[in-house]
């Protein structure tokens, strides 16, 4: 099977895109401005703002890997030490029961050599954020001007027939604006896939990240998933958010505390510009074209997580695919965005919360860091404040 080399992507911008990134910005940062008061005066992550835990192991580089998938971070056989942080994807703290099941797995490794792509950082940190789906519903900086309003709003936008079906016609039609050529039909059946993904154990997903990442001489997309070990042994494994407030948060304690998990992290390398696409996230890459192949083990052991004060941490916990190598840059338009609106994001919430910038050294760093917040307080409504997090 043969690959496609890096060298044959080119990645091209619109003549108006520095334009339409100013206003994605300035809008992100109106929205967070216009909640702070909502949230006790502290300023919350438009994405991903809801923690249910953050765990420590470490990812084992497989040995012996074929020197198509021996690239970059896994070049060579090593171990990591690790965190990872569970969330859920929307921009609110709430009960379960009211936020939808779009759910994250944010991975940072220790002790990484190299330069990070993250300006003015040296901290040997490098980021995997996954989310659990292999697709997410814009490409283009032009979709994303509907795309971030419709993020913000979820998932109240959700809550009635009518306004879910307001919804799927603005994503379908950018906000009204598009043709019926150019509607976005790729887009809309990815939305409609998240919202169809079952509530089951944080730990029985599959995660995957947003877009394809430069693979070294190679470009992939990258999956974590459980090992069959784990997937036959996790205990709790229901998630009822109609019974509990915060079924996902219980069962990950619970979980955690019982015994060791595992789970494999796998490279899908592009075969073909045309039928495994860099620039289409909303789609994805068919197995039987580029299968996915393991390249490193991740290992959880047992522990306890269950004081408040990993809750912290966890929402301390910054997670970005930009805080990464050269060798596994992200890819297409989309990623492009994220990296200055990520940015911007941290920098207000940093201002508002009067926070220092801080990157851990260690999984014991990550776990003990963090201060005294808002509680998190989960109602019979929709509502409620969490500690300040950033992205």
């Amino acid at each position: 099977m043969s690959f496609v080399p890096f060298s044959a992507y080119q990645q091209s911008l619109p003549p108006d895109y520095q334009k339409i990134e100013k206003r994605l910005v300035d809008d992100m940062e109106a929205f967070m401005r216009g909640r702070v008061w909502d949230n006790g005066g502290r300023a919350l992550r438009g994405a991903h703002a809801e923690s249910f835990g953050l765990v420590a192991g470490e990812l084992e580089v497989l040995d012996g890997l074929p020197k198509q998938y021996a690239q970059g971070l896994f070049s060579h056989p090593r171990t990591y030490d690790a965190v990872a942080r569970y969330s859920n994807g929307v921009a609110h703290i709430r009960a379960d029961r009211y936020l939808g099941p779009i759910l994250g797995m944010g991975i940072k490794l220790f002790g990484v050599p190299g330069r990070s792509l993250l300006d003015g950082e040296d901290s040997g940190t490098l980021d995997i954020p996954m989310v659990n789906s292999p697709v997410f519903f814009s490409n283009t900086a032009h979709d994303y001007l509907t795309t971030q309003k419709l993020l913000q709003e979820l998932p109240d936008s959700l809550a009635t027939t009518a306004s879910r079906n307001k919804v799927l016609q603005q994503l379908l039609t950018s906000g009204g604006r598009a043709e019926p050529e150019d509607w976005r039909w790729d887009d809309l059946l990815a939305f409609v896939s998240l919202l169809r993904i079952e509530r089951q154990h944080l730990f029985l997903y599959r995660y995957y990240n947003i877009g394809a990442i430069r693979f070294g001489r190679y470009i992939a997309r990258l999956r974590i998933t459980p090992t069959t070990g784990t997937a036959s042994s996790v205990v709790h494994r229901g998630v009822d958010t109609d019974a509990e407030d915060e079924p996902f948060r219980r069962t990950l304690v619970a979980e955690t505390a019982e015994r060791t998990h595992t789970f494999t992290l796998e490279a899908q390398l592009c075969t073909s510009l045309s039928t495994t696409p860099v620039d289409n996230s909303s789609v994805a890459w068919p197995e039987e074209l580029a299968p996915f192949r393991a390249v490193a083990l991740l290992r959880v052991p047992a522990q306890d997580i269950s004081d408040e004060r990993n809750i912290e941490a966890a929402d301390a916990t910054a997670i970005n695919p930009w805080r990464t190598r050269p060798e596994h840059a992200p890819l297409g338009e989309l990623n492009r965005l994220r990296r200055e609106v990520y940015r911007r994001s941290a920098e207000l919430r940093r201002r508002i919360n009067k926070q220092t910038r801080h990157e851990p050294s260690s999984p014991a760093d990550a776990l003990s860091w963090g201060r005294p917040a808002p509680g998190r307080t989960h109602g019979a409504a929709p509502g409620g404040r969490g500690a300040d997090q950033e992205t």
